[in-house]
């Protein structure tokens, strides 16, 4: 019976799989960003690498959706989202990003900025950061009984429930073994609101959250209840009910991807697919490093040649030095400013110390003074800690003022002090200079600059990038 079982659950799935690939297949190709159906394709590119998970190869339909969710839309969603855009069809052309712009730094800003917005719903920040306050606020969510169930009540949990999970590639540390008895209670109380009202993606979506806190927990009731109403175009209705009449894809898609992961799950029982990996995302240095490639290809005039040869090897870790070959000597003016460039890089600073002939521990450089010079010249460095709450304060008015010259020189002070957490305000400064630098030309001079900005900044919010690159 059970063969028979799993291979019904596995014919329904692949019916609604096969709409699924009709809808998105009738999409323009390419698809613009205002099409009405963009949030509907975004549903399905976070759906699909769930359904290969648990069938433990890819699935059809994460294939077909790479026919239409393309890196170019998934870019030109981020910039909408990192201009202020909150639509939910934006919100959910991020989330799918990961399929096909996993390493473009302007999604991952993007997540970025979504994860750090508050009004932004708490399954959606979860899904986009893995913030200990976060996992606190799910865990406290999925424990709390609920007052009054409505069926958004039961799409934030059961969401909840699966981004702790990672959709049953892991199953997370809760706070106390109390916590999943309270949370299966609450599940229950779900299942039984939704079969009682009727609601096809909450019945769906409950039977496959009841699936991953107990694999063999009997959900065939839920599953009878959602199979028979398919209908004959391969679609589920929103709500419990025979009918027979075709369903278009923005109405019908929200429910037809939940009962197909449910059956997913019924078929397949568990996760079969590799965990997924949570990539630490450094948006900051990815920018920091696409804008030297962009240097790099230009011609170089001799006269900013040392400056551009500093601030490559800063960037990118390689010496610039020899393939520029600029003077080797410099003015106080442009060795102060060299100096802060490499401060706190052993790499750029031995470089551009070989290059201009200074000693190592030998007298400090005329025009340089104070811990640069004593880096610059290979001395010890003292790094004070923390950063002082003055120092915070006019940063975060820097940045809410757009102010990027006084940004920049608290960032600078930023350097002689133990790293810690940006606050918000500096974090959305960061990512508008990273955006400016991604998509606007600029002189090379100006270039220079906000590279040496960008690896600045790299180096107080991202310093694991270096360690994971020098690693």
């Amino acid at each position: 019976m059970d063969g028979s079982w799993d291979q019904l659950m596995r014919l329904l799935s692949n019916r609604g799989l096969e709409w699924l690939r009709q809808r998105i297949m009738a999409l323009p190709d390419p698809c613009p960003l205002d099409h009405s159906d963009i949030g509907a394709l975004a549903l399905v590119g976070q759906i699909a690498p769930v359904l290969s998970g648990l069938r433990g190869r890819i699935s059809p339909i994460e294939v077909i959706v790479l026919r239409r969710l393309t890196p170019d839309l998934v870019r030109q969603g981020a910039l909408r989202v990192l201009d202020g855009a909150r639509d939910d069809a934006l919100v959910r052309l991020t989330l799918a990003g990961g399929l096909v712009a996993q390493t473009d730094p302007l999604w991952q800003l993007a997540c970025e900025a979504l994860a750090d917005d508050p009004a932004l719903p708490l399954p959606h920040r979860l899904a986009l950061s893995d913030d200990p306050v976060l996992l606190a606020e799910a865990e406290a969510a999925l424990t709390t009984p609920p007052t009054s169930i409505t069926p958004d009540h039961v799409a934030q949990v059961a969401q909840l429930l699966m981004q702790l999970y990672h959709h049953g590639a892991r199953r997370p540390r809760l706070s106390h073994p109390r916590a999943y008895t309270l949370i299966f209670d609450h599940l229950k109380m779900l299942a039984t609101w939704a079969q009682g009202a009727g609601c096809t993606g909450s019945v769906a979506r409950i039977a496959f959250c009841l699936r991953l806190l107990d694999d063999d927990h009997p959900v065939a009731d839920m599953l009878s209840d959602l199979i028979q109403v398919q209908r004959p175009d391969g679609s589920f209705p929103l709500k419990l009910g025979f009918a027979t009449a075709d369903q278009t894809f923005a109405d019908a898609v929200q429910p037809t991807v939940h009962v197909a992961m449910a059956l997913h799950m019924a078929a397949w029982k568990r996760w079969r697919g590799p965990a997924p990996v949570w990539l630490q995302p450094h948006p900051v240095q990815a920018t920091a490093r696409q804008l030297a490639d962009r240097i790099a290809a230009m011609d170089i005039p001799k006269a900013q040649a040392l400056h551009a040869a500093t601030s490559l090897t800063r960037a990118t870790g390689e010496n610039w030095f020899a393939r520029l070959s600029p003077a080797r000597h410099a003015v106080p003016d442009d060795l102060t400013r060299l100096g802060r460039i490499c401060f706190r890089d052993a790499v750029a600073a031995r470089h551009l110390r070989a290059w201009l002939g200074l000693t190592r521990h030998g007298d400090r450089p005329s025009g340089l003074d104070g811990p640069e010079a004593a880096w610059l010249t290979g001395r010890i460095v003292a790094i004070a800690t923390p950063l002082p709450d003055a120092v915070m304060r006019l940063w975060d008015r820097a940045a809410l003022a757009g102010d990027v010259a006084a940004f920049t020189d608290c960032a600078r002070i930023a350097q002689h002090h133990a790293d810690g957490p940006a606050s918000p305000a500096v974090r959305a400064m960061t990512r508008r200079l990273c955006v400016d630098a991604l998509t606007k030309d600029a002189p090379l001079p100006r270039m220079l600059d906000s590279l040496d900005r960008l690896t600045l900044l790299s180096r107080l919010f991202e310093p694991e990038a270096k360690e994971v690159a020098a690693a």
